[in-house]
């Protein structure tokens, strides 16, 4: 009940961040360009701020697409079993998509912690470069959350065709 309550709660906050981002992202680039046209120069930190939100919003929009059944598959050999052999190899396909989004999680915190070590700044922004890079562990976390939750709906058999109609239905 409660995991249901928190999965609801996550897809709205990665929704709404996935949408305001894209709308500074907007706001970012269009001023980019009037200051450019008007001013002849642009804004210092405005594109690498841009290009810092937008891989924000891959490594969010990640968990959302398993959410939605959004990543791409191939299905050619999958498609050549029965009900059983696709639940299996979903269940397969499933849990080696989350080791590797905890190996990206656990490598990814400890580059953070690494960067952190050598107080590496962004170029323009001036920030420490531990912040951007925070998304990577961050992003393979909830797409680990996730994995979780579509790999308990295929072993139910709620979910015969894993990633393509996603874990909403």
């Amino acid at each position: 009940m409660y995991a249901v309550k928190f999965l609801n709660l996550l897809r709205k906050i990665e929704e709404i961040l996935l949408a305001s981002t894209m709308i500074i992202i907007l706001l970012l680039i269009f001023s980019q360009a009037l200051f450019r046209y008007f001013f002849g120069s642009g804004l210092i930190w405005g594109e690498e701020l841009a290009r810092y939100i937008h891989v924000a919003q891959i490594w969010l929009g990640g968990s959302l697409a398993i959410k939605k059944g959004g990543h791409i598959r191939v299905t050619f050999f999958r498609d050549l079993f029965n009900t059983q052999g696709r639940k299996f190899i979903d269940l397969i396909a499933t849990l080696l998509f989350f080791t590797f989004m905890v190996f990206i999680a656990v490598k990814g915190t400890e580059f953070i912690l690494h960067l952190i070590g050598t107080g590496q700044k962004a170029p323009s922004m001036g920030i420490l470069m531990a912040i951007p890079y925070t998304v990577v562990p961050l992003g393979g976390l909830l797409m680990a959350i996730r994995l979780v939750q579509q790999f308990r709906m295929i072993w139910k058999g709620k979910l015969l065709d894993a990633g393509i109609e996603g874990v909403d239905k």
